[in-house]
């Protein structure tokens, strides 16, 4: 008697999980038919979404040039060596604007403050496009400092590596 309730049980118990996979496998079925249909609207709208990058008016040599010929080395900075490399991140607007300009990593508390005051007095940048249309988009980059010292006294240089990211 034992073993028939047992495999009652089991049968039961075999239903439970059947119909548990039925409903699991309807949900993933609407859910890749959901997909489908969307990347098909998408095609049908008017094909592949193209996004160009926001870029510094004459590209990332004029960029550079901008950093070295405005960034001012502090002079306390510069008599404790500071350097290394401080990741800097900003928002181009639709408009070429620079805005929401923060820092992710910093080195020092004055070369910060000049890192911020470079970046909030940059000029227009091309705005990023999406189908050919201006849109927001958040940059970061790093930005290494270099501090090298010689007989005439302190000499920093700038290097600038970028990553633009994160359409917004």
């Amino acid at each position: 008697m034992y073993f028939c309730k047992r495999n009652k049980q089991n049968k039961t118990m075999k239903k439970i999980i059947v119909r548990a996979l039925l409903v699991f496998m309807a949900v993933s079925v609407s859910n890749l038919m959901h997909a489908q249909k969307t990347a098909t609207q998408q095609q049908q709208q008017g094909g592949e979404v193209v996004i160009t990058q926001p870029e510094f008016k004459g590209g990332s040599e004029a960029l550079y040039k901008y950093i070295l010929t405005n960034f001012e080395y502090p002079e306390e900075a510069a008599k404790r060596s500071v350097s290394g490399t401080a990741e800097v991140e900003f928002t181009v607007e639709k408009s070429g604007d620079v805005t929401n300009v923060g820092l992710l990593k910093g080195l020092d508390e004055t070369v910060d403050e000049q890192i911020i005051r470079l970046l909030k007095a940059m000029p227009r940048w091309t705005p990023a496009t999406m189908n050919g249309k201006p849109v927001r988009y958040k940059v970061s980059m790093p930005l290494t400092l270099k501090l090298s010292r010689n007989k005439n006294g302190a000499r920093s240089s700038i290097g600038l590596e970028g990553s633009l990211n994160e359409r917004y």
